[in-house]
C-alpha cells in the first residue's frame, strides 16, 4: 500500500466535509472513484465518492491547476483536497487505507484562500 504523508478533515460548512491528504504516489495514478464512504444497505457503486478534487502544492497553500483539471505533469508526492457530504457514516476508504471522518477541525486559512466549492443542486 502507498504511504500517506498527511491526512486531515475539516468542517467546511453545514453539509460538507473537506478532506486533505498527501500520498506517496503520482497524481495521474489516483482513481477518485476509489475514495468512498461505505454505506450499509447500498451497493459499492452507490457509495459516496470524492467531490471537487483539487491538487495542491507541497505545503497546501496553492492549487496546482484549475478545478476539474489535473497537473500538466504528474507530481509525486501528491497533495490534494476534496469534499464529502456529511452523512452518518464516518469512515473514508481509499487505496491508501481507511481514515476516520470524525473530530472535524476548522478549515485552515491557507485552504480557505485557495479551495473552490460548488454545492450540488
Amino acid at each position: 500500500m502507498k504511504k500517506v504523508g498527511f491526512f486531515d478533515c475539516y468542517d467546511y460548512n453545514k453539509g460538507w466535509i473537506l478532506v486533505e491528504m498527501s500520498v506517496d504516489d503520482y497524481s495521474d495514478n489516483i482513481d477518485w472513484l476509489e475514495f468512498v464512504v461505505p454505506e450499509a444497505g447500498l451497493e459499492k457503486d452507490d457509495w459516496q465518492c470524492a467531490y471537487l478534487e483539487q491538487y495542491l502544492n507541497d505545503d497546501g497553500t496553492k492549487k496546482l491547476c484549475r478545478l476539474y483539471s489535473e497537473p500538466k505533469q504528474a507530481v509525486k508526492p501528491c497533495r490534494f483536497a476534496f469534499f464529502l457530504c456529511k452523512i452518518k457514516e464516518k469512515k473514508l476508504v481509499t487505496p491508501y487505507g481507511e481514515f476516520s471522518l470524525e473530530n472535524l477541525k476548522p478549515v485552515p486559512e491557507r485552504l480557505k484562500k485557495c479551495i473552490e466549492f460548488q454545492d450540488e443542486d
